[in-house]
């Protein structure tokens, strides 16, 4: 099971690039045998991402679409209707201002391919990319 991530600013116009999001998951899926997608849901461009695979989900009902979650959920977290599941990934307890980067880190160790909706160089999802470029993983941009 081959395995794609997203990574994108949190606040970012991205709805121009819906289509070219689309393509590189359909082509993810058809030519690179891609079933499992994470989104950690927190921005813009982790909500594009997840609404898109949901939608390409009918015609290809064996993809997955997993919200990966920074932090352990409490008893009131409500699954959003994009998701199939959701999947907390940390093993040992961290600080809750690391929470998100280590869950980054985890996510890229996990994945074999990346899409990246980054155009800045700071930030949480530049930093993932560029933990994912040391890591030799394959990263897809939108720019």
């Amino acid at each position: 099971m081959a395995i794609c991530a997203f990574f994108g600013h949190r606040n970012f116009p991205y709805k121009q690039y819906e289509n070219k999001i689309s393509d590189y998951i359909m082509e993810l899926i058809k030519e690179n045998g891609v079933t499992q997608f994470y989104s950690g849901f927190r921005g813009d461009f982790d909500r594009l991402c997840a609404e898109i695979v949901h939608k390409i989900k009918s015609a290809y009902p064996n993809i997955i679409n997993t919200m990966v979650l920074s932090y352990y959920p409490n008893t009131d977290f409500i699954l959003p209707s994009v998701f199939d599941d959701s999947v907390y990934l940390l093993e040992e307890k961290v600080p809750p201002r690391f929470a998100i980067s280590y869950t980054n880190r985890k996510i890229v160790d996990l994945s074999d391919y990346i899409i990246s909706g980054t155009i800045l160089h700071t930030g949480g999802a530049a930093a993932a990319c560029a933990y994912a470029a040391s890591k030799s993983k394959i990263i897809l941009s939108i720019f």
